[in-house]
């Protein structure tokens, strides 16, 4: 009985030895010595430290918010000039004697993140791994005014950034392809209503100059502006902004709820000026107009310096090449020109823009006078096809197909009168412009010898065999059990089968070319087979379909299929290619 006592006593000076180092320790943190400091410098001689918490009522309960507990001073003006954090909060709306906003009331995580919970500073900062929302500081926190203010439209003072950043939005063309709700409507790229709800500011500012950082097969290009760190920083605030979850609705907002608007400003009357406005992105007649093409697209001005971004082909000639009704058809929806253009569906357009945007392009056309085959090259064709002629020019990254790789002499060898055919008339289905309205016949002469100076290679002088499509009734190459067979007309039910025994690594079950193995090919990557308007020109003919499927493409990743397939075969596969290409399916 006694022995029990014993450990019973041990257990009892156990505990209060706990409880006496818990006490000490909540005596000695951060919290405790900032408000002795506080209390000191202010010159009270009675006060009690204390944890200072608030409650912020939210949609999904109570923010605790404890902020305060070090940051002692932030709503005293008497503490103006004291060092951090025992500092009067600075006047958040310029040119304001006192703020309106108090933080005894509504904290500091409602403006600038962070844990409320936690006492220690790297905690209650969120400088831990995951923390989804660590502090805002500066500027940044401009971010959060949209969590009590109407910010869709008009300007609040003391929110300069943020309102910064909802301007670049719109001049850096991001509404094309990503949908904030309210103000952009296009679905091509991730919506970002609630990007800052999702995603922390570094995350963001990552994803803005490095695209690929978080989505590898992401499509969004590097633009010439990330450079630029305050561009950047404004555009990361204003995204930052993007919550659903806020502590306001449409009855309930702060300074008057103000409806988010699709229409920034609309051009009601055609013009050559607002259509250089809306290419730039900039304002007109006083307003920020939905625009900024000269994020992705280059012109050359009058001296012939190219003026833009590199992201999509160079448009000093579009109109001249391309006609006003295409380019016009483009911009609402490239994908009717080019099967996989990443270029963004510009539909919300109404007439008077478009006709403007036309306008603007058609003043265009600065001339180049030339004659020899390099200095053509280089006005016309480098910006694509690349200084090297490998296809890997400034904007080729981003167009799907890339551009030729004109380094390849067989291939060139191969098809010398197709390369003439593709520069006059141009190559539908991918951003190869035709040239014959720009370029004399002359000029076409010297850019095809310039090409074929570059990529001769004496050593493999390559010969293409001639081989001519079976018909029904011909014999086949391949014989069965040792006998001949005749041919019959190509099945498409049977060419699918076919197609997905032999064809998917590379051109994919769809057969558009985004199968398993294509982006690991060499330049050009395999061809998107579903592309209605290159497979539907006159010289994409079934002869040719049996030549590159039989021989394979010089040059290219296609290889020759003459021992495995059968002229049934191929002709089954040609018909399940044409079931899918011809003009007027679905």
């Amino acid at each position: 009985m006694i022995k029990d006592y014993g450990i019973m006593l041990l257990l009892a000076f156990a505990g209060f030895a706990v409880l006496g180092l818990s006490l000490f320790k909540s005596m000695d943190q951060d919290f405790v010595k900032y408000q002795k400091q506080y209390y000191a410098q202010l010159g009270a001689g009675d006060f009690s430290v204390e944890i200072r918490q608030v409650n912020v009522k939210t949609p999904n309960g109570n923010m605790i918010d404890r902020c305060q507990s070090c940051h002692v001073g932030a709503s005293n003006p008497d503490a103006v000039g004291f060092e951090e954090p025992l500092a009067a909060h600075p006047v958040i709306v310029p040119g304001m004697e006192k703020d309106l906003h108090n933080f005894a009331e509504i904290g500091c995580m409602v403006c600038h993140d962070g844990n409320g919970r936690a006492l220690k500073k790297a905690d209650a900062h969120g400088e831990f791994h995951d923390w989804p929302a660590p502090l805002l500081v500066g500027k940044q926190a401009q971010a959060n005014c949209n969590r009590c203010h109407a910010m869709e439209g008009g300007s609040l003072a003391g929110a300069e950034e943020y309102e910064k950043g909802r301007d670049l939005f719109l001049e850096k063309a991001c509404w094309g392809c990503h949908t904030i709700a309210g103000i952009s409507t296009s679905s091509q790229a991730p919506e970002l209503t609630d990007a800052g709800g999702k995603f922390n500011f570094e995350y963001l500012v990552e994803s803005i100059v490095e695209p690929a950082a978080n989505q590898a097969n992401t499509k969004m290009p590097k633009f010439d502006w990330i450079h630029d760190e305050a561009t950047v920083e404004a555009l990361a605030i204003y995204l930052k902004g993007q919550q659903k979850e806020r502590l306001r609705s449409e009855e309930s907002a702060p300074i008057g709820y103000v409806k988010p608007v699709s229409d920034v400003a609309r051009i009601e009357s055609p013009s050559v000026e607002a259509g250089r406005a809306l290419f730039a992105g900039v304002a007109y007649e006083g307003s920020i107009a939905r625009g900024g093409c000269i994020n992705c697209h280059a012109f050359k001005n009058g001296e012939g310096d190219s003026v833009g971004g590199n992201v999509g082909p160079e448009l000093t000639y579009t109109i001249r090449a391309r006609g006003r009704q295409y380019v016009r058809d483009h911009i609402v929806n490239s994908r009717v020109h080019v099967a996989d253009s990443i270029m963004p569906t510009f539909k919300d357009y109404n007439a008077a823009e478009l006709d403007s945007l036309i306008m603007f392009l058609s003043t265009l056309g600065f001339e180049r006078q030339a004659s020899a085959g390099q200095q053509l090259f280089e006005n016309y064709c480098v910006s694509c096809h690349g200084e090297k002629l490998d296809g890997r020019g400034p904007v080729s990254a981003m167009l799907d197909p890339l551009p030729r790789d004109l380094t390849r002499h067989q291939f060139v060898a191969s098809y010398e009168e197709r390369f003439k055919t593709s520069i006059k008339d141009g190559v539908k289905g991918t951003a190869m412009p035709p040239w014959k309205d720009i370029l004399t016949d002359d000029q076409i002469d010297a850019l095809l010898g310039y090409i074929e100076s570059k990529s001769a290679d004496a050593s493999d002088q390559f010969v293409r065999m001639q081989v001519t499509l079976p018909k029904p009734g011909d014999v086949d190459r391949f014989k069965s059990r040792g006998k001949d067979v005749v041919v019959e007309a190509g099945d498409p039910a049977r060419g699918y089968d076919v197609f997905q025994r032999h064809c998917t690594s590379c051109h994919g079950k769809l057969a558009n070319g985004k199968g398993p193995n294509a982006y690991f090919l060499v330049h050009p990557l395999p061809r998107n087979l579903l592309n209605k308007e290159f497979m539907n020109q006159p010289y994409v003919t079934d002869q040719r379909l049996y030549e590159s499927i039989l021989l394979g493409v010089a040059g290219t990743g296609m290889p020759h299929h003459d021992d495995r397939l059968s002229d049934q075969s191929i002709l089954d596969i040609i018909a399940f290619i044409r079931a899918n290409t011809t003009e007027g399916t679905e």
